[in-house]
């Protein structure tokens, strides 16, 4: 009998093992792990992911994240914010025209209506005229510059749109200063080059950024392309700066792979969504017009994500790079195709990819110190809702809550079972499997107590 207690018994720890296990994955499962040392006394705990950690993850809702105590357990913890916040929609202003500025010739004089400006030319400061109305005279000679008076507009810009004619596959550097009076003027520094390449699909840009948001209230904007033939503005409109401008988190994308002589690629490795991506080249004075194309599995076929010229650009001593270019965008593969066949090496291209930030609130159940763990193949969610911590605040705000630094990182392959079946615990399928193995074991179990039974019977039937 004691057999036969020892075996049912055994079948009912291996179930309840086998649940335990299925309840959730272990930390060592985690590709990506660091320490957390939560502030003392403090029950509800906020942190940040690091790049590092958004690089690991393995799901677009970063569903394989979680936090463990010293004992292994996991605790709860919620998303401050669901979903990742992609760039909010820009503002802009009213379209207004732009007024060429011109020179006279000499022994002449400015037509009826012109107004003056002062501006530094190659002799020191020059009278050129501008004509707020209307168009200049027929002998005006007509300089690489154009006016915008822009001067009722009262929120900061961060960026001006034009609309313009340029010549084909040449970059244009574009310098922007403000006055109040036309005479005197302060640079505002912008950032880009403006470009039309020719082909279908090619990249173009006729936006400018300023290096930190202006104000033009009761000012005018100037705009100048020295040495530029073949550009026109006709008009520009402002782009509002946001309130608050958004906030990333980067990190370098390793080695690329030459797939043809104007191609590479690169498997990123992870599937958090990408907010933007900064191209660059570390040699002076190149420019490669680019497409940047994703997919999310070899048998998918690749898909443009956008367009951009990467450039770097010594100009008197002054260096000139292109900006990151916005993908909001998933995908584990990333390919570079230069335009125009041009050829394109591993060596000419850097890049690193942004993330919009991530942070949590879990619970400090158990004693420290706690891990979080990052990365991990088809794991299930195991966030609560925002509601369910944020509701316990009272008046506080999420953002007020201690925040905990991760320490140094450890990243780890996972253990050989979990590589021999990745993604087991903690899934639905698995999770049934495991309660049917269960009853498998228990079914044999009693099958064999049956069997044991019967033949005791008919051993015992057949005595004297």
């Amino acid at each position: 009998m004691s057999v036969r207690f020892s075996r049912g018994a055994a079948a009912l720890l291996a179930l309840h093992a086998a649940l335990a296990w299925a309840e959730g994955p272990p930390q060592d499962e985690f590709a990506w792990r660091a320490p957390l040392q939560a502030p003392a006394g403090a029950s509800l705990v906020r942190v940040e992911l690091p790049a590092q950690a958004l690089a690991r993850l393995q799901s677009v809702d970063a569903r394989d994240v979680r936090v463990f105590n010293a004992a292994g357990e996991a605790v709860p913890y919620a998303w401050i914010q669901a979903t990742p916040a992609g760039k909010p929609p820009e503002e802009k202003t009213r379209s207004y025209p732009g007024l060429p500025l011109y020179a006279t010739n000499p022994g002449t004089t400015a037509s009826r209506g012109a107004v003056e400006v002062k501006v530094e030319g190659e002799r020191g400061r020059e009278s050129v005229w501008v004509r707020m109305q209307g168009e200049p005279a027929a002998d005006a000679r007509r300089l690489h510059s154009s006016l915008f008076a822009m001067g009722d507009e009262r929120k900061p810009l961060s960026a001006i749109e034009l609309q313009a004619q340029l010549p084909a596959n040449t970059p244009v550097r574009v310098t922007a200063s403000t006055s109040s009076d036309l005479a005197s003027w302060t640079p505002a520094p912008v950032r880009g080059r403006l470009y039309r390449f020719e082909g279908e699909g090619a990249p173009s840009n006729l936006r400018l950024d300023f290096t930190r948001p202006i104000t033009l209230e009761n000012r005018y904007l100037r705009l100048d392309w020295q040495g530029q033939d073949g550009v026109s503005i006709a008009a520009a409109m402002g782009i509002l700066a946001a309130a608050v401008p958004p906030r990333r988190t980067r990190i370098e994308l390793g080695a690329w792979r030459q797939t043809a002589p104007d191609t590479v690629e690169i498997a990123t490795g992870f599937a958090t969504p990408i907010a933007a991506i900064a191209l660059s080249t570390p040699r002076d004075n190149t420019l490669v017009p680019v497409r940047v194309l994703g997919r999310s599995d070899d048998s998918q076929p690749w898909r443009q994500l956008g367009q951009t010229v990467v450039y770097r650009l010594v100009d008197q001593g002054e260096t000139m790079t292109n900006p990151p270019l916005e993908l909001q965008s998933s995908t584990p593969s990333l390919r570079i195709v230069a335009a125009n066949g041009t050829a394109l090496a591993p060596a000419q291209l850097q890049a690193f990819v942004e993330f919009t930030p991530r942070q949590l609130v879990f619970v400090a159940s158990g004693s420290g110190p706690f891990v979080l763990a990052a990365g991990r193949e088809r794991t299930a969610a195991a966030a609560l809702g925002a509601a369910t911590i944020t509701g316990m605040l009272g008046e506080r705000k999420a953002e007020d809550l201690p925040l905990a630094q991760p320490g140094a990182a450890v990243e780890a392959r996972p253990s050989r079972w979990a590589a021999l079946w990745p993604g087991a615990p903690g899934t639905p399928a698995v999770l049934w499997a495991v309660l049917g193995l269960g009853v498998l074991l228990l079914a044999a179990v009693a099958w064999t107590l049956l069997r044991q039974m019967n033949a005791a019977s008919r051993a015992g039937g057949g005595g004297p």
